[in-house]
């Protein structure tokens, strides 16, 4: 049942490998693309988990044979020339051959701490992405996901014979060795200089503008509005802790709903927590100064958010109401046409696509779910201009 098992797995893993292997040949644009979306990242994602780790796992499977063969025919013909006692050589096999078993693990932490240095000569987004994940992801599994697994039952042959009774001289260096490199892999990781350093190869573009943005901020540290732009783009940046930080202060310290329900809905997205996302924009939605395009776009967030919740029929309410407010919202005519694929009716869809083909849209809808937030960020801070030049007018006019 075990070899049945473990044969479908294998032939499961070659068919997606494969499968990676011919999107990344159909799909070669993505390789030459500066700014990587998050759809270009769960590709890396799969061709790291899909082509790259099984690599590393044959040359775990291959250094950790060759070693514990190599050492156990070294004591056995070494101690049986020497001493005749049949026990010693089981005592050295207790105590050299359960190292052994990790030799392949050894293997991996070196040669993907061996790609880290390519990054240093920041090499193509992409590229940069691929490297990274790999490390973070071999590392990741060898010092913290294997050792915990193996606590709950689930460990390979070289965890159940690490914590065997026989091994208990080699138990407690192991466990301290691992459980000092996942301290430093851990510390490493969460880091926001390194996250920052990883996304400025990775993510240039969007990372750049970050750091002119907190310089602007930090120059006026009192403006809600750069302190909603840092957030904006820590989005952007990948750095979605830090965003959710500025997203506490937004609302602690600079007390601004607006601006904190707005970024609080797009990280909400982000996160998949749909219900809470479309709450957000819905109550940005809400706010006076909001109209025309900027509430349309709100609305087809809320929209979007409702889809991917799997509730249709808000889905398309919320569309109708977003193009009451501007005709040409495009990601409003898209929700429309995902729910009329869903619910089967193509005919629908396809009269909504030609509808938007004749105002001239382009259907291009990337960095454009669930909002464009370059453009709804804009049409904010107007709004708001707008609003508080009413208000000084009116109170001018109070006042003559």
């Amino acid at each position: 049942m075990n070899q049945v098992y473990l044969w479908s797995v294998a032939l499961l893993t070659t068919v997606i490998a494969v499968s990676t292997l011919y999107r990344l040949w159909s799909e070669r644009y993505r390789l030459a693309k500066e700014d990587l979306n998050d759809e270009d990242r769960a590709f890396a994602w799969r061709l790291v988990v899909f082509v790259i780790f099984p690599l590393f796992v044959f040359l775990d499977l291959r250094a950790t044979t060759v070693t514990t063969e190599f050492l156990g025919g070294f004591i056995k013909n070494f101690t049986y020339g020497i001493i005749w006692y049949e026990a010693f050589p089981a005592a050295l096999q207790e105590k050299f051959i359960t190292p052994a078993m990790f030799s392949g693990e050894v293997v991996q932490c070196v040669l993907a701490l061996i790609l880290l240095p390519a990054l240093l000569f920041r090499p193509h987004p992409f590229l940069s992405t691929v490297i990274g994940y790999t490390a973070a992801f071999v590392l990741g599994l060898n010092f913290i996901a294997e050792p915990i697994l193996s606590l709950v039952g689930f460990g390979g042959s070289k965890w159940a014979l690490a914590m065997s009774v026989g091994a208990a001289n080699a138990r407690l260096p192991l466990v301290l060795v691992h459980a000092a490199f996942a301290g430093l892999y851990l510390l490493v990781v969460r880091s926001a200089r390194m996250r920052l350093w990883f996304s400025e190869l990775t993510r240039p573009e969007a990372s750049d503008e970050l750091r002119r943005a907190i310089s602007t901020w930090h120059a006026s540290p009192e403006s809600a509005k750069l302190a909603f732009r840092v957030g904006l783009l820590y989005d952007r940046a990948g750095l979605r802790r830090q965003a959710r930080k500025l997203l506490s202060r937004l609302k602690s310290e600079y007390r601004h709903p607006l601006y904190a329900n707005f970024l609080e809905g797009i990280l909400a997205y982000r996160r998949r927590e749909y219900k809470k996302a479309r709450q957000a924009f819905l109550l940005t939605a809400d706010f006076p100064p909001v109209d025309g395009e900027l509430k349309a776009t709100l609305l087809a967030a809320a929209a979007c958010s409702a889809f991917a919740e799997g509730e249709l029929i808000q889905a398309i309410n919320l569309s109708e109401r977003a193009l009451e407010f501007d005709d040409q919202c495009l990601v409003a005519r898209m929700v429309k046409v995902d729910v009329f694929l869903r619910q089967g009716k193509k005919e629908k869809a396809g009269e909504e696509i030609l509808v938007a083909m004749r105002m001239g849209l382009t259907l291009d809808l990337e960095n454009k779910v669930p909002l464009d937030t370059d453009r709804a960020f804009e049409c904010l801070i107007s709004a708001e201009k707008a609003t508080v030049g009413e208000r000084t007018l009116v109170s001018s006019k109070r006042r003559n």
